[in-house]
């Protein structure tokens, strides 16, 4: 399971960064493009915001798997070790829980307006849908890697140094 997480992490950011290269090829061949030869590329504003929006889902997802997303972790830091990884645990649980049902959703709701097309490209608007159920399957997929394999934000030294820094804090202000 550490190795499909690891794998899983590894594909998903080199797509990434193929998808940025791309939105900074496209943004700056359209620049040149308008500004130079009073010309344009017809759908490649609707592509670059296509690939933003992926690169945005897939993002996410990864940021959940890193449990790099924002939080606010008072309680973690005051909870002993055991507690705060079972806090962790449990976090995870409902991120993936509230991703799985935001895909689960999506899908009726792609199924009922997918068919739609795009002004300029003519694409079904299913091709841009698609992006929330594969970026909430992916978060999903990798709250229950993390809670597997364990790859908890809270190492072992890091709430021991939390600690020593809030002890060091509290006895410099008594003085």
């Amino acid at each position: 399971m550490k190795r499909l997480h690891a794998n899983l992490t590894y594909f998903l950011e080199g797509l990434i960064c193929i998808s940025f290269l791309s939105l900074f090829v496209m943004v700056i061949l359209l620049v040149g493009l308008r500004y130079i030869f009073n010309s344009s590329i017809s759908g490649a504003n609707e592509i670059i915001t296509i690939l933003f929006i992926y690169t945005t889902s897939i993002g996410s997802a990864i940021a959940v798997g890193q449990r790099s997303h924002i939080s606010i972790n008072i309680l973690e830091d005051k909870l002993s070790q055991g507690s705060a990884k079972y806090l962790a645990k449990l976090q995870l649980a409902l991120v993936g829980l509230i991703n799985f049902i935001i895909a689960w959703f999506s899908l009726t709701w792609i199924s009922q307006t997918g068919d739609n097309l795009m002004p300029t490209l003519g694409a079904a608007r299913s091709v841009v849908q698609i992006s929330i159920p594969l970026g909430c399957g992916l978060a999903a997929l990798y709250c229950i890697t993390s809670a597997i394999v364990g790859l908890d934000k809270i190492k072992d030294g890091d709430l021991n140094q939390a600690n020593s820094n809030f002890s060091s804090r509290d006895q410099d202000h008594s003085k």
